[in-house]
């Protein structure tokens, strides 16, 4: 819900619309196969006719937020097709919704599974972002990026890759790299030169990385300094994870306070 209030802030959706905009959004993140592609297909058609009339309606009446920047440089004789407008939103709120709900969990997870790192961060809340990077490194919410496209003979790493050949760049794996970072196998909250690609790399690097960063950490001062004594409900197995590939995602996260 916080990921998701800071994207209707962003892209400055009424408080009226808000509720509806947020049972749509997680209705997308609940799909693990076609069955569930399906089911969520009416919620996109719905979402994608809302950002349409929205679009309209801040170009006859104004607005403020992304949707209201877009319809500016629109407006401006900018080259941007509203096709293109309504994709920008769609990807907005997937990639900045879901990922870093995702980072919060995990990280949350794993505090709770780790009283040492927990007593750690309460120590000195200023650590928090620290700690953050690391979260992004082991977790790494985001498995694998988008397939590429060899575009010539190359060796990396040993193996020969033909022009045309279609890769799968594995972010999780660069960022358990022992060349990149000592003992990466290692969750260490201290790490200081942390060499991680959870945000991507070059002109693929997420726009959004500096709101993941705030959010995430945000979300686990709040939680810990107002449940201090947050535990898990159930033993470390029972924890589910969800079964969607390119996502480390716990399904549910039972917690209580004692």
């Amino acid at each position: 819900m916080l990921t998701l209030s800071v994207i209707c802030e962003l892209l400055g959706l009424p408080l009226a619309d808000r509720p509806t905009f947020t049972a749509w959004a997680n209705s997308f993140t609940r799909f693990t196969g076609a069955i569930g592609l399906l089911r969520v297909i009416p919620s996109f058609f719905a979402m994608k006719r809302y950002m349409e009339r929205r679009l309209e309606a801040v170009r006859e009446h104004g607005g403020d937020g992304l949707i209201a920047e877009l319809v500016r440089v629109e407006k401006e004789g900018g080259r941007i097709s509203r096709i293109e407008m309504v994709s920008m939103l769609f990807l907005l709120l997937l990639a900045g919704h879901e990922t870093t709900a995702h980072l919060i969990s995990g990280s949350v997870y794993e505090l709770l599974r780790d009283r040492g790192l927990r007593d750690w961060l309460e120590e000195d809340w200023n650590r928090t972002s620290l700690a953050v990077e690391e979260f992004l490194r082991f977790i790494s919410p985001v498995q694998f990026a988008k397939p590429r496209f060899v575009r010539k003979d190359v060796n990396l790493g040993g193996v020969w890759l033909k022009k045309g050949e279609k890769i799968m760049p594995m972010l999780a794996a660069a960022n358990l790299d022992p060349k990149a970072n000592a003992n990466p196998e290692k969750l260490d909250l201290e790490r200081k030169s942390n060499r991680h690609i959870a945000f991507g790399t070059g002109i693929h690097f997420c726009l959004g990385h500096q709101l993941a960063r705030i959010e995430g950490s945000c979300a686990l001062k709040a939680l810990f300094r107002r449940w201090p004594k947050l535990e898990l409900a159930v033993d470390e197995p029972q924890i589910k994870w969800r079964k969607r590939p390119g996502l480390r995602a716990i399904e549910h996260l039972p917690v209580a306070t004692l």
